[in-house]
């Protein structure tokens, strides 16, 4: 098996499974290095880039993104007073001439439609170089087809999500409930605006899980023991 993808519900602990994953099959975690490699590979600053990330991701402004630098009404208002950070030149990737050998009909706006173009091209090439668990983003639907690839979900019922993120942050229930709803929402919308895919669409997926059941720990040990059998059986 050379990567996982991996769908979660916020509040499920899905970073922790997949960092579990990654750790005991020494594989690379990649989350939100994916959004510093298209600021790298855009020369767009980073908190640009992040706007069309999953948990930030707004409809609106990802349509009217076609058509209008919505970043120049930062510049003209100055509501921040906060320069851009550009990204720093030492952590520009070596391959990134690799990336974008093919002729691409490239924009001089940074908008969701370069957003989305990019994001698949490094998701393809990190597929490519095999042995990496991918945190959301639309990994299951961009490496659908690709070859040795699991795709996984994981979710818990609302109110388990409600409780944890409560605890964790030590925030009020009322509070918690919010974000695990305007999150979810945002990474619906996400795979729906770029893709139009339901996040919840098990023929995404080769396992869905209920974290609700299972520790940290099983829930890794669940997704590598299925890469085991997938392995074996590619083998015989």
């Amino acid at each position: 098996m050379a990567v996982v993808t991996i769908s979660r519900s916020f509040g499920c602990s899905g970073e922790k499974v997949g960092e579990e994953v990654a750790g005991r099959l020494n594989y690379s975690m990649i989350n939100k290095q994916i959004i510093e490699y298209i600021s790298i590979l855009a020369d767009t600053p980073l908190e640009v880039v992040s706007k069309f990330d999953e948990e930030q991701h707004s409809n609106i402004n990802a349509r009217l993104s076609k058509y209008i630098d919505l970043s120049m009404f930062k510049e003209m208002f100055g509501k921040s007073g906060k320069e851009l950070k550009e990204p720093l030149a030492e952590k520009i990737i070596d391959e990134k001439e690799k990336l974008f050998k093919e002729d691409v009909d490239y924009s001089p706006v940074f908008d969701s439609d370069v957003f989305r173009q990019m994001s698949e091209r490094v998701f393809h090439f990190i597929a490519d170089k095999d042995n990496a668990v991918i945190m959301g983003r639309g990994g299951q639907v961009v490496l659908q087809e690709h070859r040795n690839t699991l795709h996984i979900r994981l979710y818990a019922p609302v109110s388990k999500r409600v409780e944890w993120i409560a605890s964790r942050r030590d925030i009020p229930k009322k509070e918690a409930s919010k974000l695990v709803e305007d999150i979810d929402k945002k990474r619906r919308n996400y795979l729906q605006h770029y893709y139009g895919e339901d996040i919840s669409d098990d023929k995404l997926y080769h396992l869905v899980i209920n974290v609700d059941k299972l520790s940290v720990s099983e829930a890794a040990g669940m997704i590598l023991s299925l890469i085991d059998i997938k392995s074996s059986k590619e083998k015989a």
